[in-house]
């Protein structure tokens, strides 16, 4: 009887351990994201969600970031990819360029599946360890994607957001802002063609 209750025991404070092991995000582990039916600004430019190839999305109802080049930079950040060893690292450095967004090539739905990666994610030089965060950094179109919380947002990128029921989010940022300007293939110089474009401090 002693024994029954000792292996009893032992099974139940293995079921305990298993399900403390599986707590917080699983590399790998896919969740379900929405595409947000709201309005979305960044540094006064509206963005379309319904036409762009790394939308911005939701999950547990926090909107996630995309951390594509354009976005970042947009917004005063930097990003470097070192590899599936060394991962992803990030820095505000207030580095400035025009938005420039990606078009999709189709209308984008309203659910998708996201995984939460298993890469070394670093913040301004430190560890985001993904499996204590309540809202877990995300993968989406091999693209990885921040949840805008306090955290993040305010006190890593120095972001200042709101949000409303008449404008949904915006999101504004401290670095200089640059307009992309399309030039009239007229008023190009001799020697070059198509169109270009000009980056016009506002």
């Amino acid at each position: 009887m002693r024994r029954k209750f000792q292996v009893l025991l032992l099974a139940s404070l293995l079921l305990l351990g298993a399900a403390g092991a599986s707590y917080g995000a699983q590399a790998g582990k896919g969740v379900t994201v929405t595409i947000p039916a709201y309005g979305v600004t960044m540094n006064g430019v509206r963005i379309d969600n319904s036409y762009i190839k790394y939308p911005f999305i939701v999950y547990n109802d926090i909107t996630y970031f995309p951390m594509t080049y354009n976005d970042c930079r947009f917004l005063g950040l930097e990003t470097e990819w070192k590899g599936n060893t060394a991962g992803l690292s990030i820095e505000k450095t207030g580095i400035t360029a025009a938005y420039m967004p990606q078009k999709a090539s189709a209308k984008n739905g309203s659910r998708y599946q996201a995984t939460v990666p298993g890469f070394p994610i670093k913040v301004n030089g430190k560890a985001v360890d993904n499996s204590k965060q309540e809202y877990p950094l995300l993968s989406f179109r091999d693209i990885t994607y921040f949840p805008m919380t306090w955290e993040f947002g305010v006190k890593e990128f120095g972001w200042d957001y709101s949000f409303d029921g008449k404008n949904g989010l915006t999101i504004r940022s401290d670095n200089i802002k640059l307009e992309q300007k399309a030039i009239a293939k007229a008023s190009l110089k001799k020697g070059t063609d198509g169109v270009a474009s000009t980056v016009t401090v506002t």
